[in-house]
């Protein structure tokens, strides 16, 4: 397993948080999820020979907000 930190734009409530996590853990090869408001961010732990950090980033922005991996 792997993690990515997400940078995540556009969030402006507690709904916008639940609504990014459960896209991401719906997302196969992402063992978890989790997205704090406050922070802008997502820590999202992932099986690397299932899905990558592009996949990951693509399903946040699919759903209509802007996200970034860190280095």
């Amino acid at each position: 397993m792997e993690k990515v930190i997400l940078d995540i734009a556009g969030m402006r409530c507690g709904a916008c948080a639940v609504g990014i996590e459960l896209a991401l853990r719906k997302k196969r090869g992402v063992r978890s999820a989790k997205v704090s408001l406050i922070e802008r961010m997502a820590v999202v732990e992932y099986d690397p020979a299932m899905v990558t950090k592009s996949d990951i980033v693509k399903v946040v922005n699919d759903i209509g907000y802007i996200a970034t991996a860190r280095s």
